[in-house]
């Protein structure tokens, strides 16, 4: 009786040492896997970054040597199109302890550079010296990207990105890439036409601009500080925070206090929103800090981070110039960046009179059969060559599918067709 008891109580044990063992090796196979996932989405973001830099050099180069309209318009934008997507990939890499400060102001400078370049207003010498700039970073990342090649497959990114290997080999490059940067050049300030606008109003002090970014980031236990100032066309301070989410940091103008951008490194492990869900929490947080009512234009999610873009509805018309854009996180809704520069600058153009805008009656028989309209607005949209253009802006239905046509209100042409998701972005 005794021996029957003792080899059912060591079965049990034996199961259970079985169970545990299983337990442990799956969580040990989970765990492999989602590090696998996550270091291939970094090495995919390192590397879409080099080659946005390398294009963006390459469109530089050009910008030097075109002359004519329709080129001076192609490379611009070729030249706003590879700054948003070297801004995307940065936001994916996890870098929060590292200042880019050198880098967001140089991504900053020629997508602001590309419309003067388009209205053949830019200086060359800015071209110049931003092209050296760029060429310097291209070559910096192709050496970084090929240095991490050749690593050993068993040493981790997850450990360079959380600074725990003993030698942090990639944070210290992208740190080394932002220190030979350098402050960008103030004298620009002097030598670029403000016909972008500009941020008025009273001068702060650097406790100000602490208040400013506090008050708008609105989260408890955070301290910030002043952490740098930029000179240039738009005079900023640079406000930092830290928690155990990550680094938040706010761009803060030194005329006026606005916050122009936050950016918050907080990492993103799952989506349980809906897109409906995450842009209704990026136009609470619009509408609590004091916009005015938006239309929502475009959703981009990546990396479950959805990117936002509003733009504001003045005199019947939609104005795409002075776009807002909002990160909101995919898991809770918080908010991670912020981005209302164009927003802003856009106000002191507004000042006096505004042009009469040309229109005219669409030319008939510009949709083709088949099409169902489900609205139409006015919409002021940028182009390459003119600068902007008012349209009539068509949300139609084309079978299941759902785009926006727009349509040049004194001509009838259309200048932009753009699928969208749902008739929400109508």
């Amino acid at each position: 009786m005794a021996g029957t008891l003792r080899r059912k109580l060591t079965a049990i044990i034996f199961a259970l040492l079985l169970l545990g063992v299983g337990f442990a090796a799956g969580q040990y196979y989970l765990n492999r896997t989602y590090q696998a996932q996550v270091e291939a989405a970094y090495r995919r973001a390192l590397g879409e970054l080099a080659t946005h830099f390398q294009q963006l050099a390459g469109e530089l180069g050009r910008a030097r040597l075109a002359v004519s309209s329709k080129q001076r318009g192609l490379i611009g934008s070729n030249l706003r199109r590879l700054v948003y997507a070297a801004q995307s990939n940065l936001g994916e890499l996890p870098l929060g302890e590292i200042d880019l400060e050198g880098l967001c102001g140089l991504l900053a400078a020629v997508y602001e550079q590309t419309y003067y370049f388009v209205q053949e207003e830019a200086d060359p010498q800015v071209l110049e010296e931003l092209y050296g700039q760029v060429q310097y970073v291209s070559g910096e990342l192709g050496s970084l990207l090929l240095d991490k090649q050749q690593e050993f497959p068993w040493v981790s990114w997850q450990e360079y990105f959380a600074a725990k290997a003993t030698v942090p080999q990639l944070l210290q490059a992208f740190t080394a890439i932002n220190a030979g940067l350098g402050e960008l050049d103030a004298s620009w300030a002097e030598r670029v036409p403000l016909t972008r606008g500009e941020i008025t109003g009273e001068s702060i002090e650097p406790e100000q601009a602490v208040e400013a970014a506090r008050s708008f980031c609105r989260r408890d236990g955070l301290h910030f500080q002043v952490t740098g100032e930029s000179k240039g066309q738009i005079p900023t301070y640079t406000v930092e925070a830290k928690d155990e989410r990550g680094r938040i940091v706010v761009e803060v103008s030194q005329r006026g206090g606005l916050v122009l951008w936050m950016m918050d490194s907080a990492e993103v492990d799952s989506r349980r929103l809906s897109t409906q869900e995450m842009v209704e929490a990026g136009r609470a947080f619009l509408e609590e800090r004091g916009f005015p009512p938006l239309q929502i234009t475009d959703v981009q999610v990546l990396q479950n981070r959805a990117t936002l873009t509003f733009v504001p509805e003045r005199e019947g018309i939609l104005r795409y110039a002075e776009p807002v854009k909002v990160q909101v996180s995919a898991a809770d809704g918080s908010i991670l960046g912020f981005w209302g520069t164009s927003f802003y600058t856009a106000q002191s153009r507004r000042e006096g009179s505004e042009e009469p805008l040309k229109r005219g009656e669409v030319v008939e028989g510009k949709l083709r059969d088949g099409l169902e309209v489900l609205q139409e607005k006015l919409a002021l949209i940028p182009t390459a060559e003119e600068g902007e253009v008012l349209t009539r802006r068509l949300g139609v239905r084309y079978k299941d599918d759902y785009y926006l046509i727009y349509l040049n209100a004194a001509t009838g042409e259309e200048e932009q067709i753009v699928q969208v998701s749902s008739p929400q972005y109508f």
